[in-house]
């Protein structure tokens, strides 16, 4: 029989493809609470500040090939990111995250149907926003978790 691979959350967004990934934070449940967080966070903020980016720096068609591009990459990250997790960062917020994805992932298809570039920037623009608002829960969760 053979044994599957097991990596963090964090480890199996690096790049290199996983026979199998499962969460696994040593510690107490409270720890890996925090861990689970932080992974999150991390991820929701790197999404905003990577489409900040490219709604400065694209241009026109450049620019919906790009978004599209952006959305749908982060919509299954932070998708198969909360699928681990979940489990530790509790419903509640596994179901607004599961959420965020899949608003990502109907503005890429909108995005391909309309490939109408201002209506996406405004979507993408809430999307961005809500990632920051979900990071932000994040951190405050965390918090509360490390306690006084």
């Amino acid at each position: 029989m053979q044994e599957a691979e097991t990596t963090t959350a964090y480890q199996q967004h690096s790049g290199a493809p996983q026979a199998k990934q499962a969460m696994t934070v040593p510690g107490a449940p409270g720890e890996q609470q925090r861990v689970a967080l932080g992974i999150l966070r991390r991820m929701l903020v790197e999404f905003h500040r990577e489409w900040t980016e490219l709604r400065t720096r694209e241009t026109d068609g450049a620019w919906v090939i790009a978004a599209n591009a952006l959305l749908e990459r982060y919509s299954h990250r932070i998708y198969d990111v909360i699928r681990d997790l979940e489990a530790v960062v509790g419903d509640d917020l596994a179901v607004d995250i599961r959420c965020l994805s899949a608003d990502m992932i109907m503005t890429t298809n909108i995005l391909v149907m309309t490939c109408r570039g201002e209506d996406c920037c405004r979507r993408g623009d809430a999307l961005a926003g809500a990632a920051l608002r979900h990071a932000e829960r994040c951190r405050t969760l965390r918090v509360a978790v490390r306690g006084p």
